[in-house]
């Protein structure tokens, strides 16, 4: 929405600056804009809420500071509870547990730059995220908090615009998500019609956690020193 979007530029622009914002989509082609809620396509088929979880602070649409807030988070969180499942000569066995779905273990090439650890935890990208593939708007990211804007009357928002090459940049990839075929229909499902009865099918279920399991293994093996090794020197 260019018009809603220039009104707000020197907000945008500022929060533009942010270094987790530079590094989380590094490589992607991005920039920050406004968008209309209603007019974004759904590759999500379902949304699962914590019945425990406050729910978001009311915010007005000409609130632009608030959304912008909302919309450009902080980082989520990696808290965990760790169990050991088994600690040997041979080798040690973690498990992790988190509320956060999203929480990931990843490869930091930055953290052993500076002599630490180069695995490090990820709690998922706390961005509100759209992407735009052939002439189609997608909600990338951030679908409960569309929903709880939507179920405000607030439509235009904030958000992290990313000019995808391929579905993949999308995000629109795991098999439980609506599919191409599907979403470059005539119909295509739209983040709004979560909020339409007509579509949706309310069902309670089991709460889930994040499980991420870590096997540590030590061996000896024989190698010649004239071959390559392969890898990233740590």
């Amino acid at each position: 929405m260019v018009e809603q979007t220039e009104s707000i530029q020197p907000l945008l622009s500022l929060a533009s600056q942010r270094d987790d914002l530079q590094k989380e989509y590094e490589g992607l082609v991005w920039t920050l804009g406004v968008v209309d809620l209603r007019q974004l396509l759904a590759f999500q088929r379902r949304l699962i809420f914590d019945s425990t979880r406050q729910p978001l602070d009311p915010v007005g649409q000409d609130d632009w500071p608030g959304l912008i807030s909302l919309a450009i988070g902080s980082k989520r969180s990696t808290g965990y509870r760790l169990e050991r499942n088994k600690c040997g000569r041979d080798g040690l066995d973690i498990s992790l547990y988190s509320g956060n779905p999203d929480l990931q273990l990843r490869l930091d090439a930055e953290q052993s730059e500076v002599g630490l650890s180069p695995l490090s935890l990820y709690g998922g990208s706390p961005f509100l995220e759209v992407a735009e593939l052939g002439g189609r708007w997608f909600l990338r990211d951030g679908y409960h908090r569309a929903y709880n804007l939507l179920q405000m009357g607030v439509h235009h928002v904030p958000a992290v615009v990313i000019y995808a090459r391929d579905i993949g940049e999308v995000g629109a990839t795991e098999p439980w998500f609506f599919c191409e075929k599907q979403l470059f229909s005539d119909r295509p499902p739209r983040v709004i019609d979560f909020l339409d009865t007509d579509f949706v099918l309310s069902y309670k279920r089991r709460p889930l956690r994040k499980v991420i399991r870590v096997r540590i293994e030590e061996s000896l093996e024989e190698f010649d020193e004239t071959e390559d090794v392969q890898g990233d020197e740590l």
